[in-house]
């Protein structure tokens, strides 16, 4: 049989490799799940991860593990027509912004290296690379700490992509001659450690972001974040460029080893790592077991000292369980769901990347046998006679027949770029098998094509059938990114994540009266939204449709908590409950002139308060401004009533009502010198009362302090008129008037111990004309009063009284 030019450039390529890879029996046919890999090989990401698998069984020298890898300290110029090198170049594109147009944006970069390595012969592909670095580096979200994002419109971390960025980029860090990218890429890979490790694991989370996070511990997750550290660590060790940046370095194997100490601790299941870390209700499946194994004997090699027997005797043991699990066919099984990592179904009709991983760990484990640090195995290799990769009876080398004539090109229908479903007599739809829908009819049958609304049917929910719904930011509805790739979903808190503003990201939220939270209707549409002024409109009662307000003790105004939630509401008394203090609480309570009740206006807006002297300010005329005060029994001051409710006012008489004794009801009537009549003190303050003897004190003249004393003709005392009115006082001249006969108006007169006329009964002490029969004053009569004293400084009468 005639052997074409390529062949033989593969035999040689071959014969090179074997002398320095010797192949060892790791107890599974390497070369048949080689084959299944590039057989099932679909995304962009699974041919970057199968290119790099090929190189390292084939061509290991060229790989980032050989002993030479950068002669020079150059990429070395590797022949396109190595068969990794020629399986990669199908997928890449030489003159686009990326390597493969994908909805992540770290994946295409898996298939950087091998463009790096062609670009050694074709300078498009160095232009490509640089293009697809430009694109990782300035153009791709980044979160909080500077972290690259795997998504390309929304910053997302996840374990994934330490295995398709940074290998890459280290890479060509190489190319490039540049340290700063080196370095660089050492600390992304700590950026993305910062997000993903966990505080209470050795091990790392798998997505962290907005759209598809998982925070559980993905065993696949953490041996793509491992297995890319190693990639890089080889890499910046074996340049002479790096080889000096032994911090970096150190900083590399601490997070590989903490990686695999997790994975070492958790548990098994029929020898294999669970599918997510210590939760047992997961089964143990191949392609994270495969490739932490990978992962133990690439470090058992590097640095057994920090890596010792307990790693190789881990990765042994992993290895021989996994043996037990490759089919017939090539396949190893069960292996997780490559494309929806949450499924709880079994994958076994194999998995590309699953299958990459168990060559990584065949590759990992010749290496450690070949470079003595590995036990080698007791029996030979076996010979394999069946068509596709592998050796078959051609020729032998060291022990290891190998061909590629029985190995067709991957081939396929020429599809091109994905075409809508409905095109072309397409009639795309789901298999249930593929993430993506195929087209069942027409010229492109069999190739991938791009989901309509026909395609997809009713919206589902974002969550079943693994879905895996997600938004990418250019539409409105969120799409499936797991299953039924390209067809909306019907949102759910996954797919949303925590509540944003209704009004940023063109969410434009509003409510629907169905649900308590308003949601998205043009962006994110069906994803709830946190409530603002523009979703809300006018603030309504807090007791009306539902909305059942309360406050929160962090806003001013009462919110809405079972409809319209987050609607700022009027406060009721339902909301406020019973009336506090205004001062209290931040309230800043204040009338506002129209309504009796003062009103909180900071914290607990619009609930009524208990008025303070801050509210009410200086007391004002309980007649003024509707305030309509009144005494309540219980406080000394007249309240207001109608207005100002619960305000101190200064009584008027139409507070106080009739003038009431001084000494009763608690009233303390004094007089203060400013108004004629006596006012209460301790209670019903303000309001002038009858003047009592206790209020008035000792008599004093008549003449005194404006008293104005006069007879009233009812009493036989005369009373102060204009001060002190209602006091008793002593009668003067000014008092008395003229002399009246003793006999009139009930005078009563009768002469004093001087001799004197006085009246004894009406007018009582003011001098009067004597009669005849005036008498002497009995023994048993009270004796007129006694004489006041001298007025101090002049006065304009003579003798007072009688007395004088």
């Amino acid at each position: 049989m005639a052997v074409s030019t390529q062949i033989i450039t593969w035999l040689l390529a071959i014969f090179c490799s074997a002398a320095a890879a010797a192949n060892v029996n790791a107890g599974f046919n390497v070369f048949s799940a080689a084959q299944v890999m590039v057989d099932r090989a679909a995304q962009s990401w699974e041919w970057g991860t199968a290119a790099e698998a090929l190189l390292e069984l084939y061509n290991n020298e060229l790989s980032v593990f050989g002993t030479n890898p950068f002669p020079g300290g150059k990429v070395p110029a590797a022949d396109p027509g190595v068969f990794a090198l020629s399986y990669a170049k199908q997928f890449i594109s030489p003159n686009g912004q990326v390597f493969v147009g994908d909805s992540a944006a770290g994946d295409p970069a898996s298939l950087g290296v091998s463009a790096i390595l062609i670009g050694q012969s074709d300078k498009r592909y160095i232009d490509a690379s640089r293009r697809q670095a430009d694109y990782l580096l300035n153009q791709v979200p980044k979160w909080g700490n500077g972290a690259i994002s795997h998504r390309p419109n929304i910053a997302e971390i996840w374990a994934d992509n330490l295995a398709m960025s940074f290998p890459f980029l280290a890479y060509l860090a190489v190319q490039q001659g540049d340290t700063v990218l080196m370095a660089q890429t050492v600390a992304q890979c700590g950026l993305q450690r910062d997000v993903l490790k966990t505080s209470h694991s050795a091990s790392w989370r798998h997505i962290i972001g907005p759209q598809s996070q998982d925070v559980g511990l993905w065993s696949t997750g953490n041996g793509w974040a491992a297995y890319g550290m190693v990639r890089v660590l080889h890499t910046l060790q074996k340049w002479s460029g790096s080889s000096s940046m032994t911090s970096q370095a150190g900083q590399l194997k601490g997070w590989i080893k903490e990686i695999l100490d997790g994975a070492m601790a958790s548990g098994l299941d029929d020898g294999l790592l669970r599918n997510y870390f210590n939760d047992g209700s997961w089964f143990g499946e191949i392609s994270g077991t495969a490739l932490l194994s990978a992962v133990a004997y690439r470090m058992a090699v590097n640095d057994p000292g920090m890596f010792p027997q307990k790693y190789i005797s881990w990765a042994d043991s992993n290895r021989a369980a996994l043996s037990k699990k490759q089919g017939g066919n090539g396949v190893f099984s069960p292996a997780v769901n490559p494309y929806n990592w949450l499924d709880r179904a079994k994958f076994t009709s194999g998995s590309p990347e699953g299958q990459a991983f168990a060559v990584y760990l065949y590759t990992a484990y010749r290496d450690c046998v070949n470079a003595g640090v590995c036990t080698a195995p007791h029996s030979p290799v076996t010979t394999i006679s069946h068509p596709g990769i592998g050796p078959i009876d051609v020729m032998t080398i060291l022990n290891e027949p190998i061909t590629f004539s029985s190995m067709p090109e991957p081939t396929g229908i020429a599809c091109g770029a994905p075409q809508s479903c409905d095109a072309d007599g397409c009639q795309g739809a789901f298999n249930g098998l593929t993430k993506y829908a195929v087209c069942k009819a027409g010229p492109r049958q069999g190739c991938q094509c791009i989901a309509t609304s026909t395609t997809c049917g009713a919206h589902q929910s974002c969550d079943k059938n693994g879905c895996a719904g997600a938004f990418d930011g250019l539409k409105s509805y969120a799409q499936c990114t797991g299953n039924f790739v390209g067809c909306e979903c019907t949102a759910t808190p996954d797919t949303c994540g925590p509540h944003q503003s209704c009004d940023k990201n063109g969410c434009a939220g509003a409510f629907d009266g169905s649900k308590p939270y308003a949601q998205c209707t043009k962006n994110f549409v069906g994803c709830e939204c946190q409530a603002t002024g523009n979703t809300c409109g006018q603030r309504q009662d807090c007791d009306l449709n539902g909305c059942a307000g309360a406050f929160d003790g962090l806003k001013p105004y009462a919110q809405c908590t079972k409809n319209f939630v987050g609607c700022e509401c009027n406060a009721t008394p339902n909301t406020c409950g019973p009336q506090q203090s205004c001062d209290k609480n931040d309230c800043a309570g204040a009338f506002d002139g129209l309504k009796p009740y003062a009103q909180c206006t900071k914290n607990f807006v619009g609930c009524e308060c208990q008025a303070t002297g801050n509210t009410c300010g200086q007391r004002q005329s309980c007649d003024q401004n509707g305030c309509s005060g009144a005494f309540n029994g219980l406080r000394p001051y007249a309240q207001c009533m109608g207005n100002f409710v619960g305000c101190e006012c200064n009584a008027t008489p139409n507070t106080c009502g009739l003038h009431q004794n001084c000494d009763k009801n608690d009233c303390a009537g004094a007089f203060n010198g400013l108004k004629p009549y006596a006012q209460c003190t301790k209670n019903f303050v303000g309001c002038e009362c009858q003047a009592t003897g206790n209020t008035c004190g000792e008599k004093q003249p008549c003449d005194r302090n404006d008293c104005a004393g006069a007879f009233n003709g009812l009493e036989p005392y005369p009373h102060c008129t204009r001060n002190f009115v209602g006091c008793q006082c002593l009668p003067t001249q000014s008092t008395c008037g003229q002399k009246q006969d003793c006999d009139k108006n009930g005078c009563d007169g009768a002469l004093n111990s001087q001799g004197i006329p006085v009246c004894r009964g009406n007018f009582y002490g003011c001098p009067c004309i004597a009669l005849q029969s005036t008498p002497p004053t009995p023994p048993n009569h009270p004796p007129p009063p006694p004489p006041p004293p001298p007025p101090s400084g002049p006065t304009d009468f003579g003798c007072v009284t009688a007395h004088c």
